[in-house]
């Protein structure tokens, strides 16, 4: 009896610590800025503030806000004109995805547990 009580008290408190002590996930928030297109047709360099690498944890969420008048691709996200996507890591891995903002044509996303 003293064992089923201890284990229903117990139980419960390493469900609590594990969930209040596991590391809080972090969103990295970019954006593409207006005229990216329109410089990149003429050649123009474009301050790029979207990483050719990210360094992620598990639970981390992109986020990437289009603020420029054409469609862009940046690592999973399709983003339309004045559009925010965002998306979560669930897995741990190296991925490569496109990028069609500024000079380099491919992103590397490292996920780590």
């Amino acid at each position: 009896m003293m064992a089923a009580l201890s284990l229903v008290v117990i139980i419960p408190l390493i469900v609590i610590l594990v969930v209040t002590l596991r590391p809080s996930s972090t969103t990295y928030s970019y954006v593409i800025s207006p005229g990216t297109q329109e410089a990149l047709s003429k050649g123009e360099k474009v301050p790029n503030q979207l990483p050719l690498n990210l360094d992620l944890q598990v639970g981390d969420t992109l986020e990437v806000t289009n603020n420029d008048s054409v469609a862009h691709t940046y690592t999973f996200l399709i983003l339309r004109p004045g559009e925010t996507g965002r998306y979560t890591f669930h897995n741990s891995g190296v991925f490569t995805a496109a990028c069609t903002v500024g000079e380099h044509e491919e992103v590397t996303i490292t996920v780590r547990e």
